[in-house]
């Protein structure tokens, strides 16, 4: 018998270990788990024990983009010229517009027969205009200028300025006015000695316009010598072009290093080096 045993076994696979046998000869009671399971149960559960959660890995650190101080300030001065050249070109362009426009009007005459006349602030006083013109040639002139030559343009800007605002608080006078649109009135016709002026408010304008002249006048003075000129991005190309040459030869080698088809900037190939050829 067990000998047939043992052959059935054999031919029907591989032997089964007797303790596994054993569980499985077993019956489970109602309501308690499987020898199985606990024994699969148990493998999990120490197989997740030994494997230990992988940490975030942290997150790599933005490197600090590198400032150069000396490009910080150019970039703040090229700011401030151009913010000042915009002042007194607004400055001169209100003081030229403001000088255009009607400052005193009075009525001549007796009705019916009256007249309407008008003076501009170019009739009571030219001096507005021409300075705000010059004020809007002095803006101009910061572009061109540098050093003690831009501080020179800076005195002649609070020159115009002071005297666009002087003009044109002088003369907003209704004494003056009243003379000026009498002799316009008698060119027309209408003979009189003066006339009731009612004054207008561009004077004030004008005002403003030489005050914001002045100032940009006085940052020229004060901070035009730092500013950077016209001249200066051909001066930096000069000098990054002898920083090359003095590091790679003169400027006849770039040229030459040209015209033989190499890249002078490139890094220079050891003595005895084969050429590479061309494809």
């Amino acid at each position: 018998m067990s000998s047939g045993a043992d052959s059935g076994t054999e031919a029907g696979g591989a032997a089964v270990p007797a303790s596994d046998a054993a569980l499985a000869a077993v019956p489970a009671q109602p309501g308690e788990p499987d020898a199985a399971d606990e024994i699969g149960t148990g493998a999990t559960e120490s197989v997740s024990t030994a494997v230990p959660e992988s940490a975030e890995a942290p997150a790599p650190a933005q490197a600090a983009e590198p400032t150069d101080p000396a490009q910080a300030a150019r970039r703040t001065n090229r700011r401030e010229l151009t913010i000042t050249v915009l002042i007194a070109l607004l400055g001169g362009i209100i003081a030229w517009a403001s000088a255009g426009r009607p400052w005193a009007t009075g009525v001549a005459g007796v009705a019916p027969n009256t007249l309407k006349v008008t003076a501009s602030g170019d009739d009571l006083s030219a001096g507005v205009t021409a300075l705000g013109l010059t004020a809007l040639a002095g803006a101009l002139a910061l572009f061109a200028t540098q050093r003690l030559a831009r501080r020179l343009v800076g005195v002649l800007l609070i020159a115009a300025g002071v005297g666009v605002a002087v003009y044109a608080f002088g003369e907003h006078g209704a004494s003056h006015a009243s003379r000026v649109l009498a002799d316009k009135a008698a060119a027309k016709g209408y003979a009189t000695r003066s006339m009731d002026a009612h004054m207008a408010s561009w004077w004030i304008l004008a005002t403003v316009g030489g005050v914001l002249v002045v100032l940009a006048g006085v940052a020229a003075v004060v901070r035009g010598a730092t500013w950077p000129g016209m001249s200066s991005r051909y001066e930096n190309a000069a000098s990054k072009t002898a920083a090359r040459a003095a590091d790679t030869g003169t400027a006849k080698d770039l040229w030459d290093a040209l015209d033989r088809g190499e890249d002078p900037t490139g890094p220079a190939e050891p003595a005895g080096a084969t050429p590479r050829a061309e494809h």
